[in-house]
């Protein structure tokens, strides 16, 4: 499941569940695709944080998508204990948080990259 605010209902069988979505989806988009004479793109979103990768199977969803946009912002918001740095590109040690190595647009992408993910399917969401 996808966590997020206390209160939101999860079932162990969301990953798997999420994977199946994606697979129908692209499933469905290539059946148009046949029909119109043209491809259809499936991106998704994904979170920054390394707890994404137990929650996703990147290495099963990364062939039904044509690229994933990491967001990599929003990793200090207003559900965090400390302030902190919104979007860091890489780790700092002036960033107060005890998981701050793991906190930035270099890790997460290290750590998709590490799951499975292609290179090339990975578009980096900065904040501007």
């Amino acid at each position: 499941g996808g966590g997020g605010k206390e209160g939101n209902k999860t079932r162990p069988q969301d990953t798997q569940n999420f994977t199946l979505l994606l697979a129908e989806f692209r499933r469905q988009l290539d059946n148009r695709g046949r029909i119109d004479g043209r491809p259809y793109l499936l991106t998704i979103a994904a979170p920054a944080g390394q707890w994404a990768v137990g929650r996703f199977d990147l290495a099963k969803i990364h062939p039904y998508v044509d690229w994933i946009n990491l967001m990599a912002y929003d990793l200090a918001n207003s559900s965090s204990e400390l302030t902190a740095f919104h979007a860091p590109l890489f780790a700092s040690s002036d960033d107060p948080r005890k998981d701050a190595k793991r906190l930035s647009a270099d890790a997460a992408v290290k750590t998709y990259l590490a799951a499975g993910v292609p290179s090339s399917k990975i578009v980096l969401g900065v904040p501007f």
